[in-house]
C-alpha cells in the first residue's frame, strides 16, 4: 500500500468498510458517490469528521485530481466512465477484496460461481470451526473482508464470499484454495456478455501458484472450461462418480481422495446432510473438498453438515397450514436459482416468480415449469412485480397448459391463495429476479414474504 491519496467510488457497505481501513491506515482518503441523498450524507458524514474529502453527486473526472489508487465497491459498473479514465490514465483500481488482502495474515478461501456461493461459504466456516480453526465467514455474506483482516491471527481461515463484480478489480488476491461452484447467465446489467462474466470469475485463481488448490465443478462445462487457465492443482467435485474427481457422489456416499496421497476415504452418506436438493448435495461437495484440502478431517466434514440447517432466505422452511408448506427462497435473483429450487422438490408445488429482470431470459426456467407441470409437480404459477409480463410471455411459448396468474404483489398472492391451494401443496417463493422493484434487498423481500406466511398460518419462524 504505497499510494497516498486513494479515491473510494461507493459508499455501501463495502466502500464504507475500505473508506475506514484507509483512514485507520493514515491514507488521504476521497469519498465519491454518484447519489447525493440524506441517507448518503448521513453515511459520508463520520468520515468527513475524520478528515476524508467527501464529493457527492456525480461521478465527473476531476474526482481522479491527484489520486495513486481508487478502490471501487461491487454495485459500480466496469463501464462508468470516470473508471475508463483511470485506468487509462495508469491509475490502479482495486475491488476491496483487493484492498483487504494486502492485509490479511491467514489463509484464504474464496468462494464464487452464480449460486450457492453464501451457503457453501457458511459449511465451509462451520466445517473448518468444528475442525478446530478461528475461520470466518466474509465477503457477501454480509460481513466485508476488509472489515474482519485485523480480527483474525496469521493462521485463522477467512472463508470469503466473492463475486464477480469484486473479481473484476483484482491484480494480487491469492486464495489458498479457490472454488467455483458454477457458471450461468447472470448480472447482464453489469457484465457485457457471458464470455466477459465467465473470464471475471476465473480471475479467482489467476495468482494461485504451488500449494494452492483450485476447486472445480466437474458437471458444469463452463467451469471446466475456465479452470483449464488455473495454475494451480485441482480439485474436481463432481455428483456422480467420476475418475478425474476428488470428491464425489458415489451410491448414497460422499467420498474424497486425497490429489497428493490418492488415498480415498468415506466422508458421509447423502442422506445425512440436513439441507434437501441436489443444487444443495453440490454445495456440500464444494465444502466438503475446501476444507478437507484446509486441513479439515471427514469427521469434522459429517459433523458439521449433519447439523447445518441453511440460512434465511435460501429454500428456508417458514411455516404451514393445513397440509401446505411454504418455503423462502428469496435469495433466488436469477432463472438458474429458482431452477434449483425446482429440483429441491417433487412436487406438487405452487410457484411465486418476479421482481425485476436483470437482463437474463426466462424460457429454459418455463421449459422446466412446463415439464414439471406435465409429471404434477407444478400446479399453479403466480407472478408479480416488473418481470411478471416478461415471464408470463415465456410461460405462454414454453407451458401454455401450466395455471398462472398476474398480480401486483405478494399481498394478493396471499389473498388468492385460499382459493388454490389444497393439502399436501409446496408454495415456493423463488423470485428468479432481483428484488430492486420493490425492495430494498432480497432480504426485505423475504422478510415480507415470511410475515404475510406467519399472518396466514398462525405459526411459522418470522422474519
Amino acid at each position: 500500500m504505497r499510494a497516498e491519496k486513494v479515491l473510494v467510488i461507493g459508499l455501501g457497505v463495502s466502500g464504507r468498510a475500505a473508506a475506514d481501513k484507509l483512514l485507520r491506515e493514515g491514507h488521504e482518503v476521497r469519498i465519491n458517490d454518484l447519489s447525493d441523498s440524506e441517507e448518503i450524507r448521513e453515511a459520508a458524514r463520520p468520515f468527513s469528521e475524520r478528515g476524508a474529502e467527501v464529493v457527492l453527486g456525480h461521478h465527473r473526472e476531476e474526482v481522479l485530481r491527484g489520486v495513486e489508487l481508487v478502490v471501487v465497491s461491487p454495485g459500480v459498473r466496469s463501464r462508468l466512465p470516470l473508471l475508463r479514465e483511470a485506468e487509462a490514465r495508469g491509475i490502479p483500481v482495486w475491488s476491496e477484496i483487493e484492498l483487504a488482502w494486502r492485509y490479511a495474515r491467514g489463509p484464504v478461501v474464496a468462494v464464487t460461481g452464480t449460486n450457492g456461493k453464501t451457503t457453501t461459504v457458511s459449511m465451509i466456516e462451520a466445517i473448518l470451526k468444528r475442525a478446530g480453526m478461528r475461520a470466518r465467514a466474509v465477503g457477501n455474506i454480509g460481513y466485508p473482508m476488509v472489515s474482519a483482516v485485523e480480527d483474525m491471527g496469521p493462521g485463522d481461515p477467512l472463508v470469503v464470499e466473492v463475486s464477480s463484480f469484486q473479481l473484476f478489480y483484482v491484480q494480487e488476491f491469492r486464495p489458498r484454495v479457490a472454488v467455483l461452484l458454477n457458471v450461468s447467465h447472470d448480472h447482464y446489467d453489469w457484465h457485457s456478455d457471458l464470455g466477459e462474466y465467465v473470464e471475471a470469475k476465473g480471475r479467482i485463481w489467476m495468482n494461485q501458484g504451488p500449494g494452492d488448490q483450485a476447486v472445480v465443478n466437474l458437471d458444469d462445462p463452463l467451469c471446466v472450461e475456465a479452470s483449464r487457465a488455473a495454475p494451480a492443482g485441482k480439485c474436481f467435485f463432481s455428483r456422480r462418480e467420476a475418475e478425474e474427481a476428488c470428491v464425489w457422489r458415489e451410491g448414497e456416499t460422499i467420498r474424497f481422495r486425497d490429489p497428493e496421497s490418492g488415498r480415498t476415504v468415506e466422508v458421509m452418506g447423502v442422506g445425512e446432510l440436513a439441507l434437501p436438493g441436489e443444487h444443495n448435495l453440490e454445495n456440500a461437495l464444494a465444502a466438503t473438498a475446501a476444507s478437507l484440502l484446509m486441513g479439515a478431517t471427514p469427521e469434522a466434514v459429517r459433523d458439521a453438515l449433519r447439523g447445518y440447517r441453511g440460512l434465511p432466505h435460501r429454500l428456508q422452511w417458514v411455516g404451514e397450514r393445513d397440509g401446505v408448506s411454504f418455503y423462502d427462497d428469496s435469495k433466488a435473483t436469477n432463472p438458474h436459482a429458482s431452477l434449483r429450487a425446482l429440483s429441491a422438490f417433487p412436487g406438487p408445488l405452487v410457484l411465486i416468480l418476479g421482481g425485476r429482470n436483470k437482463g437474463l431470459p426466462f424460457r429454459e426456467l418455463a421449459a422446466e415449469i412446463a415439464g414439471r407441470n406435465e409429471r404434477g409437480g407444478v400446479r399453479m404459477v403466480y407472478l408479480i412485480g416488473e418481470a411478471a409480463e416478461e415471464i408470463e410471455a415465456a410461460l405462454r411459448e414454453e407451458a401454455p397448459a401450466v395455471p398462472r396468474r398476474v398480480l401486483p404483489g405478494l399481498e394478493e398472492v396471499f389473498e388468492d391463495l385460499p382459493r388454490r391451494v389444497r393439502a399436501g401443496d409446496v408454495v415456493v417463493f423463488s423470485p428468479a429476479c432481483a428484488s430492486f422493484d420493490r425492495y430494498r434487498d432480497y432480504r426485505e423481500r423475504g422478510d415480507h414474504f415470511q410475515r404475510l406466511v406467519n399472518e396466514y398460518t398462525g405459526r411459522g419462524i418470522g422474519g
